[in-house]
């Protein structure tokens, strides 16, 4: 069963909103907004200085830009991994009860609380001047989507904040954002009133971005990044009226057709390869992996919805193939060859609806940061490989509770 949050957060990226113009949009406008964010927060650095000192200043945010950022991490992308020994990996069934698990105080990986609406780093708190469904680290702020209930605007717009959180850039439509593994690129899809275009952007700004274009259509069939394949490369799945939906890779220039797959999930740039549905069946629908170039899957399976993909591209994500928001348990299953390695199982009270939230993201290979709900309650699990349950106690402002803000 859907709750009210979850059903609002999918249709944020999902449902269809009519038409809006915009003017057309190149790469050539993405690297002249990149500079022109650039030129607009170096001129408004020498006024604002003094009034930056005289408040707070967000914690993992500089007032000097990109450059004196080493300090403290983004926000939204962990510091570089040091090397540590491989860890202990349980088997059969975790059972995941928000009474016994142990309570910390941190966040291993930033969330988002949508009654702030702000976001919550394991380095502290940032108020946000809207509600975000996604939120990372570009240039020396942050690029994210936006969500919108207001009529003739989209439900889902892509916007760019500055280092003071004001919105410096944005408002076309978007079918979604994702960020690759090691923070290193990220990937976000604009409609410019005629078609739909995909950008592969460094976030620090130092490799120009790259744009994909595609065929005329409407806004209401959008194209959806789904997760990298390669280092600078991203698959989408296309939601066309006509034809159904189809799987592309996007790096640049024109989009490329994928095989095998009725429809992209997931994908992981370690494997170079994507993860979706290839058959529906009267009894259910089946999913399986196939390579990034296309061909048949390299195995299937009918038993789970497969999910993200770890960051090392070990494992993947599977969960209930009948449910699009909410599981009653989460299956970590070998990428290689689609075999259950562990499973995490929601401990629900009698009569009592809950599950885990599809919405999630990995840390590292080690483990899983997941939206767990009980009835009308939310809570933010930390489910590790090793066995270990965790609830991560931090309070949300409001009712809606917290999600992660960049879902692997």
């Amino acid at each position: 069963m859907n709750t009210p949050l979850e059903d609002q957060v999918h249709d944020a990226l999902h449902r269809r909103a009519d038409p809006i113009q915009h003017a057309p949009l190149t790469v050539t406008d993405v690297r002249h907004r990149a500079r022109r964010i650039q030129r607009r927060r170096a001129a408004a650095a020498g006024v604002a200085v003094a009034a930056v000192l005289a408040i707070a200043i967000p914690v993992g945010l500089s007032a000097t830009g990109p450059s004196q950022r080493s300090d403290v991490p983004p926000a939204t992308q962990s510091p570089s991994p040091t090397p540590s020994p491989t860890p202990e990996v349980a088997s059969g069934t975790v059972d995941v009860d928000v009474n016994d698990a142990e309570v910390v105080e941190e966040t291993p990986v930033p969330l988002l609380d949508v009654d702030g609406p702000s976001l919550i780093t394991p380095d502290g708190t940032i108020e946000l001047p809207e509600v975000f469904d996604t939120l990372t680290p570009y240039l020396d702020g942050y690029v994210g989507v936006a969500r919108h209930d207001e009529p003739g605007v989209p439900l889902a717009t892509i916007e760019f904040l500055g280092a003071d959180l004001r919105v410096d850039d944005g408002g076309n439509a978007t079918g979604g954002l994702v960020v690759s593994p090691g923070g290193g690129r990220i990937a976000w899809s604009e409609y410019d009133g005629t078609r739909w275009r995909v950008f592969v952007a460094d976030p620090a700004g130092e490799v120009e971005p790259v744009e994909t274009t595609f065929d005329p259509t409407a806004e209401e069939e959008p194209v959806i990044p789904v997760g990298f394949v390669s280092a600078d490369t991203v698959a989408v799945k296309a939601m066309y009226n006509i034809g159904g939906t189809r799987t592309f890779t996007a790096g640049g220039g024109q989009p490329v057709e994928v095989t095998g797959l009725l429809q992209a999930d997931t994908a992981s740039p370690s494997l170079g390869a994507i993860a979706g549905i290839t058959e529906f069946r009267p009894e259910g629908t089946c999913f399986g992996v196939v390579d990034a170039g296309g061909g048949d899957p390299t195995w299937t399976t009918c038993d789970h919805r497969l999910g993200p993909f770890s960051a090392g591209g070990a494992y993947v994500v599977g969960t209930s193939a009948q449910d699009d928001t909410g599981s009653p348990s989460i299956a970590v299953l070998d990428a290689a060859t689609g075999e259950e390695v562990v499973t995490f199982e929601a401990v629900l009270p009698r009569r009592t609806v809950g599950g885990f939230w599809t919405q999630m993201t990995w840390v590292g290979d080690e483990a899983i940061v997941a939206r767990m709900f009980i009835g009308d309650d939310y809570y933010m699990m930390r489910l590790g490989l090793d066995g270990s349950v965790q609830r991560i106690g931090i309070e949300s402002v409001g009712a809606s509770g917290l999600t992660v803000a960049v879902p692997s």
